[in-house]
């Protein structure tokens, strides 16, 4: 069993730890997780953390992808957890946000090569759940007749350089003129990629195509150094990954590799190197001596309860728990650790999402028990351990579980009400109507240090209601249960029960409870607020690009109106409107007059939010007309106010088909809608 530290005390440059608060649990036989608040000299740290003993017999590792298609919607960790039926899991791979949601490095699960490697560092787990940290190499090749060309990729849309292989777990392809498809049909012995195929037909594909078996597209690159096979042809395919796919039962893309053999490490091959520096809310994979991996995951964005951390800073976390080696997965809202709660029959989300919510992600790295079942039924008690106000009933859930921690039915428990005196209390709680019981033991706080009110920023319709709640927390951050709290609005109404009905105007919400005081800002409604991005009095402030860098296209200001010139008839795909300009507020929606010019290009905006994070949104999928037209699209609440406009553009394809024009379309009259009476 892995004994968490009491005291954390990383080395530099992670923060000097000042105080140290730390809860541990046990989840299943060689799985353990604790919870870690810290007081630094930055300030607070929230860290969560799940130990998997490798070695344990009845521990397995895998590797599931959203939907179980790498192009999906995507599918948040604890969905992938439940569907799957993992202990424990953490968000891995960078994906494509918005668009295919697709992981951009390798997969592989139950031992087969799902996608194809990045150069980017991957974990992977060995037939004998070793685990190491790596880059993976991929080739191989396609012989038809007298043709031979490299095979570059497995289950990535478009090819790039030589052909590319597709299988049903890629899910749905979109048209791309200039790529040509070959349905194949494997004859009989053949094994994973390798073998002989025969090609069932040839051609360009004319709409949206589910992969239902395999298919090897040939893009221009690849079409220039040989023609593609014809229907009835034979096609013998070779594939190598190194190291050998023999020996990994699962990997999965991420990085960057942060600690190598104990030490630091600055990963060449980092994703987003401009993010090294910025404190993000984390997750990652450390390796420790003896086999014990840790999953951990590190709140963010949360600058009363956890500032997050910088990837040096992230390094000396993991070699602060000892690691060995360790490396970090995709971070910022994504970040996301899963764990089965004692007591509870399915895991949950342990930490706190910086979106205030779980995002749905590409894919994730879960654990998994195959302990027996029913081994000495007891009683577990959630909370397992608590703090309080003095005199506070405190509703307790029982469940009676198996030494495997799986839950075997719930258990009645009677509240506990809080003794007066400061300090450490214990108790047995048995179960009402049965023979169990179970020792408790929880803290009476005289006061609170701090009182928080969740959600602390709210926008409502006139009229509609919702229901606040108010948090209680201790000088360490730990959550101490308030009981009673005094609410009080401006505007509107607020019942005992925290219930808020929002009157006509803005308002705000108070709570007081232990001697501590918060309060919640309400926007009641919307209004539209003019944006003076093309008038002549606004500077210009806006710049052309492309790409590829270096494209034909321009920018023209006439006041009140921009017009974006654009030439998709040679390798230009995109032509941008670059700039920087902050929405106010609370900003719900973006509409502006758009002149099409028919030429079929598809049309986005993109933002940036507080933490710097850039969201593409789609105005038309396809300027399929010709004079203004009004457009308009919401801004998600995930988009994390302040959001910065930073760029409107033209892509030759978003609705499947490519356009190949050259053309000039124009913006004027764009207004922001936002939260909240004027």
């Amino acid at each position: 069993m892995f004994i968490f530290p009491p005291v954390l005390a990383p080395p530099a440059p992670f923060p000097l730890v000042l105080r140290t608060a730390v809860q541990a649990a046990f989840v299943a036989p060689g799985v353990e997780r604790a919870d870690y608040r810290l007081v630094t000299a930055s300030g607070p740290l929230v860290v969560h953390v799940v130990a998997v003993d490798s070695k344990e017999a009845t521990v397995r590792f895998g590797v599931v992808v959203a939907n179980d298609r790498l192009v999906s919607p995507g599918e948040t960790i604890s969905s992938m957890a439940i569907r799957t039926g993992a202990i424990a899991g953490v968000n891995a791979d960078y994906y494509d946000i918005g668009q295919t949601n697709q992981p951009l490095g390798i997969v592989v699960q139950n031992a087969s090569l799902v996608r194809t490697p990045s150069k980017r560092v991957a974990l992977e787990v060995l037939a004998d759940k070793s685990i190491r940290f790596r880059t993976f190499r991929f080739s191989g090749s396609a012989t038809y007749g007298a043709t031979t060309l490299p095979l570059t990729t497995v289950d990535e849309w478009p090819p790039q350089g030589g052909a590319a292989l597709l299988a049903p777990p890629y899910g749905s392809l979109k048209p791309i003129a200039g790529v040509r498809v070959a349905s194949l049909t494997a004859f009989a012995g053949g094994a994973g990629i390798e073998g002989t195929y025969r090609v069932d037909s040839v051609g360009e594909l004319s709409a949206p195509t589910l992969v239902r078996g395999p298919m090897l597209a040939f893009g221009p690159a690849a079409l220039a150094l040989g023609a593609p096979p014809n229907a009835g042809d034979t096609v013998r395919l070779l594939a190598a990954l190194d190291p050998p796919l023999g020996e990994i039962g699962a990997a999965v893309g991420g990085g960057p590799l942060l600690v190598s053999s104990g030490a630091p490490y600055d990963d060449p091959n980092s994703p987003a190197p401009d993010e090294r520096d910025r404190r993000f809310p984390v997750s990652g994979a450390a390796l420790l001596a003896g086999g014990t991996l840790l999953l951990i995951a590190v709140d963010g964005r949360q600058p009363a309860q956890s500032l997050g951390l910088t990837r040096p800073e992230f390094a000396g976390l993991m070699i602060g728990f000892g690691a060995s080696d360790g490396m970090a997965f995709d971070s910022g809202g994504s970040a996301t650790l899963v764990g089965r709660i004692l007591g509870d029959d399915r895991a949950s989300v342990l930490n706190a999402p910086s979106d205030g919510f779980e995002r749905p992600v590409a894919d994730g790295f879960f654990v998994y028990s195959d302990a027996a079942f029913g081994r000495n039924p007891h009683l577990v008690l959630s909370p397992a351990t608590f703090s309080a106000l003095p005199g506070v009933a405190v509703a307790l859930r029982g469940a009676i579980v198996d030494d495997a921690g799986h839950r075997l039915r719930g258990a009645n428990v009677s509240p506990v009400r809080v003794a007066g005196e400061p300090g450490l209390h214990s108790m047995v709680v048995r179960e009402l109507g049965g023979a169990a019981s179970a020792a408790l033991q929880y803290r009476t706080v005289a006061r609170l240090a701090r009182l928080a009110i969740d959600p602390d920023e709210v926008n409502l319709d006139p009229g509609a209601a919702m229901r606040f709640h108010a948090r209680g927390l201790d000088a360490n951050g730990e959550r101490v249960e308030v009981g009673s709290v005094a609410w009080t609005a401006t505007n509107g109404t607020i019942a005992a029960d925290a219930t808020y009905r929002a009157g006509t105007r803005d308002a705000r919400v108070a709570a007081r409870a232990g001697g501590a005081n918060a309060v919640a800002a309400v926007r009641v409604g919307n209004h539209a607020q003019p944006l003076a991005l093309f008038a002549a009095r606004t500077p210009f402030g806006w710049t052309f690009a492309t790409y590829p860098r270096g494209g034909a296209g321009a920018l023209t200001s006439a006041p009140p109106e921009l017009q974006l010139s654009y030439d998709f008839s040679g390798k230009e795909v995109a032509a941008y409107a670059n700039g920087a300009f902050p929405l106010p507020a609370q900003p719900l929606a973006l509409a502006l007059d758009v002149r099409g010019d028919g030429g079929g290009a598809g049309l986005r905006a993109a933002f940036t939010n507080r933490f710097g994070e850039r969201r593409a949104l789609t105005l038309a999928r396809t300027i399929d007309w010709m004079g203004w037209r009004r457009l308009s699209i919401a801004l998600p609440a995930d988009l994390n106010p302040p959001v910065t406009l930073v760029s409107l553009y033209a892509v030759a394809s978003l609705a499947g088909s490519s356009s190949h024009a050259a053309g000039a379309i124009a913006f004027r009259n764009p207004v922001v809608t936002v939260a909240g009476t004027l």
